[in-house]
């Protein structure tokens, strides 16, 4: 059951277009660094707008130029300081100038999902509005999620995976973070 699938059938089985038309997705994606290989396996029954979102990006060439480029801990957050976080980010940056994908905002009161330690959550800026970019909890994280305070909105983050091995590689790498979140030097990431 590693993989999930869609069926859609026609009524009239003359017609050449009445087929079934399948969907394959992967659960899950293996991700290496120079520390070492973490998996994350996505949650595309609770979170599928999100899940598809990521699936793309990581099988897209854009994902070439993935890194791990911030590292969140409770003292060096140059946004939302008050509220203290514990994550690792990784993907493409963005400088908040360029498109957003605009997609529905899976929200952990909708999804049941949680920020919880290796929870994977994407990045936003409004509700829905994404960009090829995810962090990841190192700790539980209750102020992430729907009704926390770490956004504005209250809205939360969409939750769309978990660390499922190689946890201990992002503990080493959440050990590298500096006085400010950006790194000096991003992190490579490809994928396996």
């Amino acid at each position: 059951m590693g993989m999930a699938a869609s069926l859609r059938r026609s009524g009239d089985h003359r017609d050449a277009a009445a087929k079934p038309v399948i969907a394959m997705h992967k659960d899950s994606y293996i991700f290496a660094c120079r520390y070492g290989e973490f998996t994350i396996r996505l949650a595309s029954e609770a979170a599928p707008d999100t899940c598809a979102f990521f699936e793309r990006f990581f099988s897209s060439p854009n994902f070439s130029d993935a890194s791990i480029f911030r590292i969140v801990t409770e003292t060096n957050s140059s946004l939302r300081g008050s509220v203290p976080i514990e994550v690792i980010q990784l993907g493409l940056q963005h400088d908040g100038t360029g498109p957003l994908e605009d997609i529905g905002h899976e929200n952990t009161a909708q999804t049941g999902l949680r920020h919880v330690q290796g929870a994977v959550s994407a990045a936003r800026y409004g509700k829905g509005e994404v960009y090829e970019s995810c962090f990841i909890c190192m700790r539980d994280e209750p102020e992430l999620d729907h009704g926390g305070r770490r956004h504005d909105d209250g809205a939360g983050f969409a939750v769309f995976g978990q660390v499922i091995s190689g946890f201990e590689v992002l503990q080493q790498v959440f050990g590298l973070a500096e006085a400010t979140d950006y790194l000096s030097e991003a992190i490579p990431v490809t994928l396996r």
